[in-house]
């Protein structure tokens, strides 16, 4: 019996063009909070306001970077940026440490291991036996 087998099923279902449902959220509290803060806020303020937020929005909706979406490299570089870079050895910790050595066992010599010597004509060969099959 054959089956078919699912492919991509790491990729997102498309919803609306090409956003995603994540993508398509994100442009909703977007656009939600930039006409928020177009309703309330004066003309010339609004626009300074919403431009960041509509920018930051975008970049969260269709930036990739290293083929990654822009909320993990935000989270990548919120880690990098919290932890710390330096590391100290502490001389006083690491002075109850035992060290064991051991010695492996002899190689037992009564093992046989059978080897097949070919030839670059029979590899050619079997090259091309192997290429007619697929």
């Amino acid at each position: 019996m054959q089956f078919k087998v699912p492919q991509n099923i790491d990729m997102q279902d498309r919803i609306l063009g090409p956003l995603t449902m994540i993508q398509f959220i994100y442009a909703v509290i977007g656009s939600g909070i930039c006409y928020a803060i177009f309703s309330t806020v004066p003309k010339p303020f609004s626009f300074v306001l919403i431009l960041p937020i509509a920018l930051f929005v975008l970049a969260l909706i269709f930036l990739k970077i290293n083929e990654r979406p822009f909320l993990d490299f935000l989270f990548s570089l919120s880690a990098f940026m919290t932890t710390p870079k330096n590391r100290v050895w502490q001389h006083d910790v690491a002075s109850n440490l035992s060290v064991e050595i051991y010695q492996s066992s002899p190689i037992n010599q009564n093992n046989n291991i059978q080897t097949k010597q070919f030839t670059h004509e029979q590899i050619q060969e079997m090259a091309k036996r192997i290429d007619q099959k697929r």
